[in-house]
């Protein structure tokens, strides 16, 4: 039995919070993208910048992992398909993929670029590495695919507004292209932004549903 003046924590509150990391993740990512260098020196790589840049990121990667979570049970009582379900759980695992690079960047590489500089001059951030080479754009394919289907499902369902969800998935669009290495940094930063900004107003969108 629940304690006198104790309520259980409810389905809808639940979401309202993963709507909220959602975001938080928006901002997190769009921050750390317009900070973060063109290139990974040793001296960047062991800089405190280097630390905020990716602990937000890391910030934001955590947070999208709940707030897809959140948006899968609001999209299953709204009568979801599997088809949506499958690509949030795709877009989950791009995330924890990524996060596995971000936690390198975060607690190993600095120490490398202090102790082994030669590491870093080869490798850069480590998404040269022969061991990532393949994990890395294959944790993008998912990412773009999860994030684009799950959000036109959102949007076909009315779990979020039109708007919104055509925000996601351009952001995720452009974004995704800006990381696979063909475009520059700049095309990396507005599709960071982007993106950030449809993880924000997707959030809002969930938030306000919820909340009515």
């Amino acid at each position: 039995m629940l304690e006198s003046g104790k309520k259980p924590v409810s389905a809808e509150n639940l979401i309202k919070y993963g709507a909220l990391t959602n975001v938080m993740g928006g901002i997190f990512v769009a921050g750390a993208y317009l900070l973060h260098p063109p290139s990974a020196s040793p001296e960047m790589v062991a800089s405190g910048l280097w630390q905020v840049i990716h602990v937000s990121f890391m910030l934001s990667l955590l947070g999208g992992v709940f707030a897809l979570f959140a948006f899968v049970s609001s999209y299953v009582r709204a009568g979801g398909r599997l088809l949506g379900v499958i690509a949030a759980f795709l877009a989950i695992t791009s995330l924890i993929f990524i996060f596995g690079l971000d936690y390198s960047e975060v607690f190993i590489f600095p120490t490398l670029a202090t102790t082994f500089p030669e590491v870093v001059i080869k490798y850069g951030d480590g998404t040269s590495m022969p061991s990532v080479a393949f994990a890395f754009p294959l944790s993008g394919l998912l990412f773009m695919v999860g994030y684009v289907v799950f959000g036109h499902e959102l949007k076909r369902i009315g779990c979020v507004s039109s708007g919104s969800a055509w925000a996601l998935i351009v952001g995720t669009l452009i974004f995704g292209a800006g990381l696979s290495g063909v475009f520059p940094m700049f095309v990396v930063r507005v599709g960071a932004v982007l993106f950030g900004v449809g993880l924000i107003w997707t959030g809002l969108s969930v938030y306000a549903r919820e909340k009515a």
